[in-house]
């Protein structure tokens, strides 16, 4: 390298691959791909069906809340808008503290 020459440490040189190196490289990242396609398909075949057959179950035998068809109660009520006065005076007049607004 030229002592003069300010970016001498930043320049690279492209180095000569032969074909075989390359058909080495390309045969090892053929094999981990063709590996991890082979787990995730075995571990999709496997762990599908059990979660389809988790779902069939607790969906046909799962525990349902259950209500009691005569124990409803209906809250039927009327509404008013109030006028400024009338809020004002139903928000200074005193609550009893069991009792919903």
């Amino acid at each position: 390298m030229n002592a003069n020459d300010p970016f001498g440490q930043m320049r690279f040189s492209v180095r000569r691959v032969s074909w075989w190196q390359v058909a080495i490289v390309v045969a090892v990242a053929l094999a981990i791909g063709t590996a991890l396609a082979l787990v995730a398909a075995s571990v999709f075949i496997v762990v599908a069906p059990v979660l389809l057959i988790a779902g069939l179950a607790y969906k046909l035998f799962g525990v349902k809340p259950r209500r009691p068809a005569g124990d409803t109660t209906v809250i039927d009520a009327e509404y008013r808008v109030l006028s400024p006065e009338e809020a004002a005076r139903d928000r200074d007049m005193p609550r009893d503290p069991g009792r919903l607004r």
